[in-house]
């Protein structure tokens, strides 16, 4: 990604923050819309408890939060290219590990079991096509169990100019081409919106 880019994002949410404060509308969610896009990642695996997870562009570690409220335990690891987003998660929750990580610059030397990335290419800044599978295809190979990852459909009908949207079976087709034979996508959950779910080996939930 055009390094002008980053900066762009790194901006943009920057001021969002300062906007609203403490709430999703920093992250463009409402806290409805966001409490069921983290419901539709858990459909990941029949129980994530005890396990190793990223949070791969976690903001202000949000997820972590909805994680906590419902009673599941996790070693949990947030990334994100914002350090004010990730300095305002470390004030909230110290029990936990955030980095400022840029995927194209920073060295990824651990492995996790399940990776999440929620909403994190949902801002139109340009072509993203290449970035999306390049970070996916980065961030699999540090993934021990699965993978979700969940984005706009470009099969709505009525589209917001700042948003991006993706065809879901172009990044079916590209995940089960060169990730893994094991996937799943899910466009039933909420309307217009998809998740794909990347899994190492299928038969661990058999």
């Amino acid at each position: 990604m055009d390094e002008l880019i980053k900066e762009y994002i790194i901006s943009y949410y920057t001021k969002s923050l300062k906007m609203h404060g403490d709430r999703p509308e920093a992250l463009r969610w409402t806290r409805k819309g966001q409490i069921l896009h983290y419901k539709a990642l858990l459909d990941i695996a029949p129980d994530i408890r005890g396990s190793s997870i990223l949070d791969y562009g976690c903001g202000k570690g949000d997820f972590y939060l909805f994680l906590k409220e419902n009673g599941i335990e996790v070693q949990y690891t947030g990334f994100d290219i914002n350090e004010e987003l990730i300095k305002l998660a470390q004030q909230k929750f110290p029990e936990c590990r955030f980095r400022v990580f840029d995927i194209e610059k920073d060295k990824l030397d651990e492995e996790f079991d399940f990776i999440f990335l929620c909403g994190v290419f949902n801002l139109k800044v340009g072509d993203l096509k290449e970035t999306i599978k390049d970070t996916l295809k980065r961030l699999f190979l540090h993934c021990r169990v699965a993978l979700a990852f969940n984005a706009l459909s470009a099969h709505a009908p009525n589209k917001d100019f700042e948003l991006h949207y993706i065809y879901p079976e172009e990044i079916f087709t590209f995940a089960v081409k060169e990730l893994s034979p094991f996937i799943s996508l899910r466009h039933d959950r909420i309307a217009y919106d998809f998740t794909l779910f990347v899994y190492k080996d299928i038969n661990k939930f058999k």
